[in-house]
C-alpha cells in the first residue's frame, strides 16, 4: 500500500521539483480499512509535497505501529501545531481553497485514524519540515500485525447485553 501512495502522487512531486522516498525495509503489516489507509496516507504525502520546496524530500515509512510522512518542507511555528487538526484551519491564512487546500484534510485524517483506534501526531521545527505519525494499536504481539477494524465492519454492530 505504501508503494501505491508513493507511485501515486510520484508525477505530483517530481512536477514540484521535490524528490519523494520510499525507503526499503521491513514491512508493515495492518488489518485495517485500506481505502481509508491510503486516504490518511495520500493526504499526508500530498501535503507534505506541497509545503517542501522544489530539491526538498518527502519520505514515507513504515514505523514501528504505523507510518510516518517526514518533509523537508516549510515546517510549522509552535503555535500553530496544536491547530493543525481542526477543521478548516490553514496555516497560511492568505491561501483559499483555489491555491491549495480546503482545511478539511488533515482534520478528516485524524478522524480516520481515530477511528481505526489509532492516531495522528504531528512534529515539527519551522524552515526544518515537518513529521506526520499514523499510529495504529498492535492487538496481536505474538505476529506483531496491527489489528484493527474497518470502519464498515464496526456499524451495526450491537453491544453485548443490549
Amino acid at each position: 500500500m505504501l508503494r501505491q501512495v508513493a507511485d501515486a502522487h510520484r508525477g505530483t512531486a517530481a512536477h514540484a521539483g521535490v524528490t519523494l522516498s520510499l525507503p526499503d525495509g521491513p514491512p508493515a503489516h495492518a488489518a485495517a480499512d485500506p481505502d481509508r489507509l491510503r486516504q490518511i496516507i495520500g493526504n499526508l504525502v500530498s501535503n507534505a509535497i506541497r509545503h517542501t520546496p522544489p530539491g526538498g524530500l518527502v519520505t514515507l515509512r513504515p514505523v514501528p505501529n504505523g507510518v510516518e510522512v517526514a518533509d523537508t518542507g516549510t515546517g510549522i511555528v509552535p503555535e500553530d501545531l496544536p491547530r493543525v487538526f481542526d477543521l478548516f484551519w490553514r496555516a497560511d491564512a492568505s491561501r483559499s481553497r483555489a491555491t491549495g487546500g480546503s482545511g478539511l484534510g488533515l482534520a478528516i485524517a485524524r478522524k480516520l485514524a481515530q477511528a481505526h483506534a489509532g492516531d495522528l501526531r504531528v512534529s515539527s521545527t519551522p524552515g526544518a519540515g515537518a513529521v506526520f505519525t499514523l499510529t495504529l494499536p498492535p492487538t496481536d504481539s505474538s505476529r506483531g500485525l496491527l489489528v484493527a477494524r474497518a470502519p464498515s465492519e464496526r456499524r451495526g454492530r450491537k453491544k453485548q447485553g443490549a
